[in-house]
């Protein structure tokens, strides 16, 4: 259950907690974590989330979100009016693909499925697996990042070597690269977190949102 705040006496509270009193030595990334999961991080969780956040604050003029910003800023639309277009390109194929990828990873661990036949049956419907392949990246260095951390903050790598076995199960039967992206990445860490999938769309628009506001003050007349 996620956390808002709200008011008691005249004075804003996070959860249980008065806002003013842990404003002043949470971090951030922190506040986030426990507003969207309801739990309290530690100092590991904290560390990957908030390069999850980094990592994903924008990723250049060319993404349809940042191009439809750029296109309403250089019309002279408000900056309010801008990153709400922006947001809404946000789909299963752009930032959109954690919460499936989610989904799926949960399934194959709960259900015991075989990565090796989910890849097939994918492949013979046609459908595109969430989370893996980029238009630019035949490794994607975000997601080695994500992972290498994962290991040294000694998170979970449990749906880390998950999302690995299905991008070699991908590499045989395509013969070509469709690596893990960072939306294969990060789904694999929010499920290592034990989140609910729905909060995967969440996380990328409050990460994105800074770059977003960026490439509108950027283009704006």
């Amino acid at each position: 259950m996620t956390k808002t705040v709200t008011h008691k006496n005249e004075m804003p509270y996070f959860g249980s907690e008065s806002l003013l009193e842990i404003a002043q030595d949470r971090s951030f990334a922190g506040m986030i974590f426990e507003l969207l999961s309801g739990k309290k991080p530690d100092s590991h969780q904290v560390k990957l989330f908030e390069t999850i956040l980094n990592i994903s604050i924008d990723h250049g003029e060319e993404t349809p979100s940042a191009i439809e910003v750029i296109n309403k800023a250089k019309e002279g639309g408000l900056i309010t009016q801008a990153v709400a277009a922006g947001i809404l390109q946000i789909n299963d194929y752009h930032g959109g693909a954690i919460e499936p990828a989610m989904e799926l990873f949960y399934k194959i661990k709960k259900e015991k499925l075989d990565p090796k036949m989910v890849v097939r049956e994918y492949l013979s419907l046609d459908k595109r697996i969430p989370g893996f392949g980029h238009r630019i990246y035949k490794v994607d260095p975000r997601s080695q990042l994500l992972f290498k951390l994962v290991k040294e903050e000694g998170i979970s790598e449990e749906f880390v070597d998950l999302a690995k076995n299905i991008e070699k199960e991908l590499k045989e039967a395509k013969d070509k690269e469709l690596p893990v992206n960072i939306d294969g990445a990060i789904a694999a860490i929010l499920c290592a977190f034990g989140w609910e999938s729905r909060l995967g769309k969440a996380v990328f628009i409050i990460a994105r949102v800074p770059g977003l506001c960026g490439q509108f003050l950027n283009h704006s007349k």
